[in-house]
């Protein structure tokens, strides 16, 4: 049997089969990209950076003046049923928030919001450094309400994935006007020279990734000195090692044309992020 038939969804008050899940035609999601969402990886069946993932979304809830009345523990509860209803043991929930189902022009809607759960199996991901290619972000506007919420509008980075994809890269990696480094499409974006971590700062509207803040942590506990900064073009062939991260890949070597590494300390972060996951 298909693993889509075995796979439960909380759907807006209900677990259902994926198969049967619908989503209201009149959805402010479906109809305007309005909503919120939040992809959280688990692993042995246990959430992993739960609190974090909240936090990121109540401060999202917060700024588009989203009025949800779920306590975080009836949150937690929803997705750890969902877990327990399926049959993976390591994957990834995406909770998505709605505004709720529209009837009539959506800014004088103030009714309830809608709560949709999905799961998935972790993507295997590839055993060997992945290629990345570097883009203007002028090409691909990302319209980003917020750069430290996770908006349902993703089309500029969708699109900047596929022309990627089609060059035979992995992830592409966006520059702003000032030919500044920021981030990928769906990941952030690190880079190591000797015992050094440099990542773009929060400031250049990159998004707040969890696993982002969980590498930090770590490098800060291996005495590495972090840098969150602004990185140019000009500078990025001068690193010795770079890796792409997200709650579903954790830790991912890559290369750019005409640049390689050893990925020594990059290995070490990885392995020390792997043995996290499972506790």
């Amino acid at each position: 049997m298909n693993n889509m038939h075995k796979k439960i969804y909380y759907i807006n008050g209900k677990f259902e089969s994926s198969l049967n899940a619908q989503i209201r035609f009149g959805d402010s999601a479906f109809l305007y990209g309005d909503g919120l969402f939040e992809t959280i990886r688990f692993q042995n069946k246990k959430l992993f950076s739960i609190n974090k993932h909240i936090e990121r979304l109540r401060n999202g809830l917060s700024t588009m003046e989203l009025k949800y009345d779920k306590t975080n523990q009836e949150i937690i509860e929803l997705l750890e049923k969902t877990i327990q209803l399926n049959s993976i043991n390591d994957g990834l929930l995406r909770l998505m928030i709605t505004r709720g189902t529209i009837e009539g022009p959506i800014w004088e809607y103030e009714g309830k919001p809608n709560t949709y759960i999905s799961i998935s199996q972790l993507i295997q991901k590839p055993n060997n450094p992945v290629k990345i290619i570097f883009v203007n972000e002028k090409d691909y506007p990302i319209i980003r309400f917020n750069p430290a919420i996770k908006s349902m509008n993703y089309i500029g980075n969708m699109k900047a994935k596929k022309d990627a994809m089609k060059q035979g890269a992995f992830e592409p990696v966006f520059y702003n006007h000032n030919n500044i480094v920021t981030e990928c499409a769906i990941r952030n974006i690190f880079f190591i020279k000797s015992n050094e971590l440099f990542t773009p700062s929060l400031d250049l509207g990159v998004l707040p990734g969890v696993m982002r803040d969980t590498i930090l942590e770590i490098a800060k506990k291996q005495k590495l000195k972090i840098h969150e900064t602004h990185i140019s073009m000009n500078e990025i062939n001068n690193f010795d090692e770079a890796f792409i991260s997200s709650s579903g890949i954790g830790i991912l070597e890559c290369y750019w044309l005409n640049w390689q590494s050893n990925y020594i300390m990059t290995k070490k972060l990885k392995k020390i992020l792997a043995e996290k996951l499972t506790n």
